[in-house]
């Protein structure tokens, strides 16, 4: 049947008949159908410039065409679907474009359509939800419902061009369906011929507010939108909180010293985004950088242009273990006894990669990283402080009292004490013949100034105590002024106070504290052992031969 549809289309063809085969615009590529087996979906679709498409057929309906690194947004209702297209032009160029008579092989000679067929390409798919309806019913807790996430659906073959629930088919290889996780997906595809890419939104039967808003991309050299889940280059600590606010900062910014001072001169790279979990307004939307932007009850960044960003102060610091950079968040304005996530997204800058060609940004929608769950105390009398001018790696909730010092006055108060009794450590090391020649000093592996240094720790850590909620608190936390009025003029209940009989529950480490600050009961997080042992170790080997310091 076929090498006879093969010589009738020969015979037919006007001109000589090699003339019809080595023509550069063939209505067939005759090579391809004498080797089908099966011409049943084979379309044949003239170019007539004399007549319209109203006479030789009606074009597929338009869809909008998704580009390399060229977001789409867009607002889509409960039941709703928008399709997408990647075609073969974006994919591999204009010359790629080319009828299947054109390719060629490597001699120069007209090629099999496999050869065309073969190339492929990878292509980064990835979406946000930047905002969702809101659903009106109320869950067994008297929360509101949370709302279904959209979904992704690809078709790789034209006979599905706009892929939806209704004909995808979990059998069939050349379809997928992929839901949204917290407002997000990412999604590698090797694309060979046109691809097809539906978002779907399912049908809402509850009473509801809103619709979803979207952005979706494609890119062929990284993903648009990024969810860093391993927080494998970014991750949020927090150091402490109090009941009104939480001090957080990343992982260190390189491992390479020789980097600090460079890195030191830069913006603060991260955005921080903070939700309170009782309000559930990030719900569903934790993986998205635009959905936080648009829902998350604080977001800071250092343009200042974000949601209550004068409740966050953030700047790059080489405090901590180590002296490597890294970027604090210092946050007011909380809820005690409340428990909050705390999301750090990082978003191109002016040194981001783009696309030479169309000069767009390579990973132009962000990334978002891991949240970091944090909760507030519920004791008033314990108070953050940082940034403290002497005891310069202090940072933490201290024993305070709100009807005496704010915040940053009681950082002070402790900080002038701090350096008050250090002033009496410089008087002895007076004594010691520091600039002494090598031949001259006790030890050639420790010097004055890492004693100083140890020193000044060991005086911060037990000059000022770490405070702790006198109810909650860890096991190596030990209660102090148990007996006296917190400063709203409460006591602890009798049967807490019972079993506290030494005297360290009655007072603080030191009297001064109860004297000038008065901060009622709380309970005090012992130091690290560690810092102990090195002043100890710092000042033997240094100092031994000229004084003796008994702790």
């Amino acid at each position: 049947m076929i090498p006879i549809l093969g010589l009738s289309l020969l015979l037919c063809a006007p001109g000589h008949a090699d003339a019809a085969l080595s023509s550069p615009n063939p209505v067939f590529n005759f090579e391809t159908l004498l080797e089908r087996s099966d011409t049943s979906d084979l379309i044949y679709e003239p170019e007539f410039a004399a007549f319209d498409r109203s006479i030789i057929g009606r074009a597929a309906p338009d869809q909008p065409l998704l580009t390399n690194n060229g977001p789409d947004s867009r607002s889509i209702i409960p039941g709703g679907t928008v399709c997408y297209i990647v075609d073969k032009k974006t994919l591999f160029g204009k010359n790629k474009r080319n009828d299947d008579h054109k390719a060629t092989d490597t001699n120069g000679e007209p090629g099999h359509e496999n050869s065309r067929r073969a190339e492929s390409r990878t292509v980064y798919v990835s979406a946000n939800t930047c905002s969702r309806p809101t659903l009106k019913s109320k869950d067994k807790n008297g929360n509101p419902e949370k709302t279904p996430q959209l979904s992704l659906y690809t078709s790789t073959t034209n006979k599905i061009k706009c892929p939806t629930a209704g004909n995808y088919n979990e059998s069939n290889p050349d379809t997928a369906k992929i839901p949204f996780d917290e407002g997000a997906i990412m999604l590698t595809m090797n694309a060979t011929n046109d691809i097809y890419i539906s978002v779907v939104a399912e049908n809402l039967t509850q009473k509801f507010d809103g619709e979803w808003k979207y952005q979706i991309a494609i890119s062929f050299d990284d993903y648009y939108h990024n969810y860093d889940a391993k927080n494998g280059t970014a991750r949020l600590l927090l150091m402490d909180s109090d009941s009104t606010s939480a001090l957080l900062f990343t992982s260190d910014l390189t491992q390479n010293s020789d980097e600090t001072q460079q890195i030191m001169k830069r913006p603060p790279p991260f955005q921080i985004f903070v939700g309170d979990e009782k309000l559930r307004n990030i719900d569903g939307l934790r993986h998205s950088a635009c959905g936080l932007q648009n829902n998350a009850e604080i977001w800071a960044n250092d343009k200042k242009t974000g949601r209550h960003n004068d409740l966050v102060t953030t700047g790059l610091t080489t405090r901590g273990q180590g002296g490597m950079p890294k970027q604090q968040f210092l946050i007011a304005g909380l809820n005690h006894s409340t428990t909050y996530s705390g999301i750090l997204v990082k978003m191109p800058d002016n040194d981001s990669k783009r696309d030479t060609k169309s000069g767009r940004t390579i990973g132009g929608g962000g990334t978002v990283y891991r949240a970091t769950t944090f909760e507030t105390s519920s004791s008033t009398n314990c108070k953050m402080v940082t940034n403290l001018d002497f005891c310069n790696e202090t940072q933490y909730a201290v024993p305070g009292n709100d009807k005496k010092f704010n915040n940053t006055a009681l950082a002070k108060h402790y900080d002038d004490y701090a350096r008050k009794m250090y002033a009496n450590f410089e008087k002895v090391m007076m004594q010691v013949p520091c600039e002494a020649p090598p031949e001259s000093r006790y030890s050639l592996a420790r010097n004055c100034d890492e004693c100083r240094e140890a020193y000044k720790r060991w005086l911060c850590t037990v000059t000022i105590p770490r405070c702790e909620d006198v109810m909650g608190g860890s096991r190596y936390s030990v209660v102090r002024d148990a007996f006296q009025a917190f400063p709203n003029g409460t006591t602890l209940p009798d049967d807490f106070r019972k079993g506290l009989k030494a005297a360290a529950n009655n007072s603080s480490r030191n009297a001064w504290i109860d004297k000038t600050v008065q901060p009622g009961p709380y309970k005090e997080l012992l130091p690290c052992a560690d810092v102990c042992y090195e002043f100890q170790r710092e000042l033997r080997t240094a100092e031994s031969g000229y004084f003796e310091y008994n702790m």
